[in-house]
């Protein structure tokens, strides 16, 4: 199965990094990811938002090569690759972005296919010939179920209002971790196999 991964927030945990790049800066800056409720949150306090923060993140290499792994990504993407699922990496990262993610995947020892990785900055998701995305927009996941494939929603304090009415469909299911990412592919494999 051809599964479509997002980077910031399913593989990176970028909100963290960025965050923690703002308490070194700023003495009184005390955020933290389980507070933040839009990855587009506004952060009065230094007047900025987290997202115009992550913009300005993502053009430092050292800071992207430097990211830290979403706690049990590197051993669930190798899993899924030793059972013969095929990973692309579809972002909304920059495509100019994407040599330094391609980087850190490889030091982080996450299996990927480098020549079918897209940047869709500006674009859906759905332009993948995936046949399952995971992601952590639920604007994505939505899309992606909207043109009769599957989608996980990979939960996160800024998606999770989204959870009850999103999981209605019978296309999108959503994971708290990598954990039950597996779960959910291992149940999507075998209903696969069974139709065939």
């Amino acid at each position: 199965m051809k599964i479509a991964v997002d980077v910031d927030g399913v593989l990176a945990d970028h909100v963290s990094a960025v965050l923690s790049r703002l308490r070194t800066e700023y003495e009184s800056f005390d955020r933290t990811k389980s507070g933040m409720n839009h990855w587009d949150e506004p952060l009065p306090e230094l007047d900025t938002s987290l997202k115009q923060e992550i913009n300005t993140a993502e053009l430092d290499q050292d800071f992207v090569r430097d990211m830290p792994p979403i706690e049990g990504a590197v051993k669930a993407t190798n899993i899924l690759a030793d059972q013969g699922h095929e990973l692309v990496i579809v972002t909304a990262r920059s495509e100019e972005s994407l040599p330094v993610t391609h980087q850190w995947l490889e030091a982080n020892c996450i299996p990927h296919n480098v020549e079918k990785s897209l940047s869709t900055r500006g674009q859906r998701k759905t332009i993948s010939d995936a046949s399952v995305l995971i992601d952590d927009f639920h604007g994505h996941v939505r899309d992606f179920a909207d043109a009769g494939k599957y989608s996980i929603l990979f939960i996160q304090p800024w998606n999770e209002a989204y959870v009850s009415k999103l999981t209605e469909s019978q296309r999108i299911f959503s994971a708290e971790g990598w954990r039950e990412v597996l779960h959910i592919i291992d149940s999507l494999s075998e209903s696969s196999e069974r139709r065939y």
